[in-house]
């Protein structure tokens, strides 16, 4: 007896419309309808294209980095408008009124200053950074003499995420002047977060069932769809004998 995953509700249950074994493996089905990925969205690095994927993620950083320069302009303003100020400080009640008027209006526009300017440098270089990725995997995939894995995905991995790091980084310390031993421990720093960015990609692509080929061709890892690890084995037995 199959009913349709997304109406199963405890009324359905109570009423005696499902078994309780089938109520189990219907509930299982029912979790699976919504968190099953699609098949095209697992040939995507997280499941997104990379223009959207880039867009996202600048967007993310240029908001966090407003964020964070509207905080320390805001901080800083303070301190500058006091610094400004301190040889004449009001000795009234007026006084002071207007001297943390002018000053709450001096500190917010120079936080939005720097928080603009603060948003516009992480979101370039977050733009740089994936931006980059991206380019690689592109240029992986048309260069790459093995072309696309059995279910279709691109063979991207966390190198390119590495390799887009430690270029960024180079970058960066070549725009900013840095000598050789603040670069190389930049690069060195940049390197170590692509890595371990880029190997949780790679497990969040084998969760979600898609071919990471270093594990299938070099560890003989078989990918397994989310569907199928939650509905378990005998579902689909069951979904081979129905066909």
């Amino acid at each position: 007896m199959s009913i349709d995953p997304t109406q199963i509700t405890s009324t359905t249950i109570n009423a005696g419309t499902v078994t309780p074994k089938e109520t189990q493996q219907e509930i299982k089905s029912a979790i699976s309808h919504y968190i099953d990925s699609d098949p095209d969205s697992l040939k995507q690095r997280l499941g997104i294209p990379s223009p959207a994927r880039v867009f996202l993620f600048t967007t993310a950083g240029f908001i966090a980095g407003g964020l964070g320069g509207l905080l320390v302009g805001y901080k800083s303003a303070g301190l500058r408008f006091l610094a400004s100020n301190s040889h004449r400080l009001p000795k009234s009640f007026n006084g002071w009124y207007m001297y943390h008027k002018r000053k709450g209006y001096f500190c917010l526009k120079e936080s939005m200053i720097l928080g603009f300017k603060t948003g516009c440098k992480t979101g370039g270089f977050t733009m740089l950074l994936f931006g980059l990725e991206a380019g690689l995997d592109e240029m992986r995939n048309k260069v790459n003499s093995y072309g696309t894995l059995k279910d279709g995905s691109s063979k991207w991995d966390f190198t390119d995420t590495m390799m887009a790091s430690c270029l960024s980084g180079f970058l960066y310390a070549w725009f900013h002047g840095l000598n050789k031993v603040q670069s190389k421990d930049l690069i060195k720093k940049g390197g170590k977060a692509g890595l371990l960015f880029g190997l949780s990609q790679d497990l969040l692509q084998f969760v979600r069932g898609a071919d990471v080929w270093y594990l299938s061709s070099v560890f003989g890892v078989v990918p397994m769809k989310l569907k199928d690890r939650i509905l378990g084995p005998d579902y689909q037995k069951q979904a081979q004998e129905n066909v």
